[in-house]
């Protein structure tokens, strides 16, 4: 069963040095800003087995991170700098996963 990284979408060429063949062979995964990277990494193994190949995660913004894949530091590091709309969807959001993990809501994004 795949509860994070269940559909495949097409992915950009990458250009390689001839040395570095690690990465002909590389599967991105697509993680939500204040996520942990290898939390990340762990479920994707988890879900899709070992595999030959190198795996990059790479960090979107917009929505929520999921608290499952979210540390303490990931998301605390992550509130120092994310732009969120007081009052919208992605707050509660965003609020709910400080809730879980026990992270203080930073005084910066309280209503002035």
């Amino acid at each position: 069963m795949t509860d994070f990284f269940a559909s495949v979408k097409a992915a950009p060429s990458i250009y390689v040095d001839n040395d570095d063949g690690a990465l002909r062979d590389c599967r991105f995964i697509l993680c939500r800003f204040g996520e942990s990277a290898d939390l990340a990494i762990q479920a994707f193994w988890k879900e899709h087995g070992d595999g030959n190949f190198a795996v990059a995660p790479l960090f979107s913004h917009g929505n929520a991170p999921r608290k499952e894949l979210c540390t303490q530091q990931s998301l605390a590091a992550a509130l120092q700098s994310a732009a969120i709309e007081p009052g919208s969807t992605i707050e509660q959001q965003w609020r709910a996963v400080c809730e879980a993990l026990h992270v203080a809501w930073p005084k910066r994004l309280q209503a002035a």
